[in-house]
This record gives structure tokens, C-alpha cells and sequence, in this order.
């Protein structure tokens, strides 16, 4: 990455976009056969995954707290519980499963940075393993996707969290807001869902194969496609970071190389002088040597960006 932040560690409170119970006999079942990731792990487990369809096309993240052999939590910061339920509830026939959409009752703290696994130990007394989280005073606390570096999520009631915030600052941290946090995440190449990567993309596409694909858990929806894509190799395009000078353009713009339509702008934050951004960018004639514009010309002057790899 070209963009580092050596501030100290950083809060920002948010509310999830998702939290969602899902209980009932057959609740481990029923998920492990539409999550993209395995679920078969113990108690206490914290899982990255996605909710795809049957294309294999991203229709949601979310992360998969598992708090009982039978009950599950879901969380998401990007992607919204009405559709992750409306996606669920297509495949819920006769299964005993129970989805209850408790996402306004809850807020959320975000910390990143250097130090702030200390900075839990310090005042919650331990910080989570990666793929754990863990439970206390109400807070539910996991590692988060913000960043590369460490960061975490802490999930609780907004008048617990008041509280909690003003023993974090105490320890020493800064508190920013929404752009801040944006910056964070794009800069780290980070793909949001569905902003970055949703219904018209495939996961290989932001390279969360890695992350969020199990490929040896058995069948569950876009399986199939995923198979496919593993065995095939490489796909056609590729969610990039891109900064440039000038105007902030809009998600969704155009970039050319020359004369050739590169791909476009997905997420994008201003910085100073300029801006960061992640876009899809086609893989086939990409000269990763030479700007971009964003307007079809071969004239040099007009490539404002320079690309680097997430």
C-alpha cells in the first residue's frame, strides 16, 4: 500500500447494517448450506463469508458469530439486513429456522491502529483471537476487515457503548468519523459489500476466494460456480486501488487507457489535493506501466491516476 496512517490508534462509532439472530433445530444446517464459508467450528467461532446466488454473484457479507450449536448471530457493516433476510428466507422451506432482524437495537465502536489490541487488553482485560470473538458486559468484540493492520469490532447496546468510548479516548485513542474510516478501508484495499463487489460480481473478482470461500465444506449456493472458477483460473476483471489529482469523481465513472474503456470508479474518498478509490478494472490489455483518464484519450496529459495493486 502507498497510504499508511501513523496516528494513534482510532475509534469510530457507526451503526451495523445488519444484525440478525438466527435460531431454530436445524439453524446450523440450514446456513452451512447457503455460507460461502465453513461453519462447522466450535463454540465462540467468528466467520468472514458471503451470501451469494445461484450465478455465483455476491448478494451480501456478513461475519457468522456462532453462540450456540444451534444459535448463530450475523453482522455486516455494509450490506443490509433486509436483504441478507430476503435472501434467506427464498431457501427457508421446511426447516426450523428463525430470523430476527435485531439490527436497531444495536451500535457499534470500530478500533484500528497501532496499539489497540493493547488498548483491549488494558481495558476489557483480553482481545480476541482471529476467528474468535468473544462476550462480556453485554459487548459481543471480534477482529474486524477494516484494515490489514489490527482492528476490531465491538457490537453492543449505543448506551453501553457511550460508556466504553470514554475509556478507550482515556487510553489514548482519537476519534474520527465516517470519512476517516473510509479512508482506512479503501486505502487498505478493503472491498465493501455492495459497493465494491456486489450482484453484477463474482467474489473471485475482489479476491475473496481467499478470505471468504471455503472450497472443501460441501455444497451450498454458487458452489457450483465457484468450482468452476477455481478450476478455470483467472477471471476477466479485477477490483484495483487507483489515485489520482484533481476532482473527486463519482462512483460508477468511467477510466480509460487511451481510447479503451479500463473499467470504473466503485468506492472512492478525497484526500488531499486528490483521491483514493477501488475499481473494477478489466484484466485483458491493462498496461499496469501507463495512467488512466477519464475521458478516452491518447493524450498522456489526461491520465490524472496511477494504479497499484491492493
Amino acid at each position: 500500500m502507498i497510504f499508511f496512517s501513523k496516528k494513534p490508534y482510532q475509534l469510530y462509532s457507526y451503526c451495523p447494517l445488519t444484525v440478525i439472530s438466527v435460531t431454530g433445530e436445524d439453524a446450523f444446517t440450514f446456513l452451512q448450506g447457503q455460507f460461502t464459508n465453513e461453519l462447522r467450528h466450535p463454540l465462540g467461532s467468528a466467520v468472514d463469508g458471503l451470501w451469494l446466488n445461484q450465478k455465483g454473484k455476491v448478494v451480501a457479507d456478513s461475519v457468522v458469530l456462532r453462540r450456540g450449536e444451534n444459535e448463530f448471530l450475523l453482522l455486516s457493516t455494509t450490506s443490509v439486513a433486509a436483504i441478507i433476510i430476503q435472501r434467506l428466507e427464498q431457501y427457508i422451506i421446511a426447516d426450523d429456522v428463525t430470523l430476527l432482524d435485531e439490527t436497531d437495537q444495536a451500535a457499534g465502536l470500530a478500533l484500528w491502529g497501532e496499539g489497540c489490541g493493547e488498548v483491549l487488553k488494558n481495558v476489557l482485560g483480553f482481545a480476541p483471537e482471529h476467528g474468535r470473538f468473544l462476550q462480556q458486559e453485554g459487548l459481543l468484540i471480534f477482529p474486524g476487515r477494516r484494515t490489514k493492520q489490527e482492528n476490531y469490532e465491538i457490537i453492543g447496546s449505543e448506551s453501553v457503548l457511550i460508556e466504553w468510548r470514554k475509556k478507550f479516548v482515556a487510553q489514548g485513542g482519537s476519534e474520527v468519523g465516517a470519512d476517516a474510516a473510509e479512508f482506512a478501508r479503501i486505502s487498505a484495499g478493503i472491498p465493501a459489500v455492495p459497493e465494491d463487489i456486489g450482484p453484477s460480481d463474482l467474489p473471485n473478482e475482489a479476491g475473496l476466494e481467499v478470505t471468504a470461500i471455503s472450497f472443501t465444506k460441501g455444497c451450498y449456493l454458487g458452489q457450483e460456480v465457484m468450482a468452476r472458477l477455481k478450476n478455470m483460473g483467472q477471471v476477466r476483471r479485477q477490483l484495483r486501488g487507483v489515485h489520482g489529482t484533481g476532482p473527486v469523481p463519482k462512483s460508477g465513472s468511467f477510466i480509460y487507457q487511451g481510447e479503451k474503456k479500463a473499467g470504473e470508479i466503485r468506492s472512492v474518498i478525497s484526500t488531499d489535493g486528490g483521491f483514493i478509490a477501488l475499481a473494477m478494472l478489466a484484466r485483458l490489455g491493462l498496461d499496469e506501466n501507463r495512467g488512466f483518464s477519464f475521458e478516452p484519450s491518447d493524450d498522456p496529459k489526461l491520465a490524472k491516476t496511477t494504479v497499484w495493486m491492493s
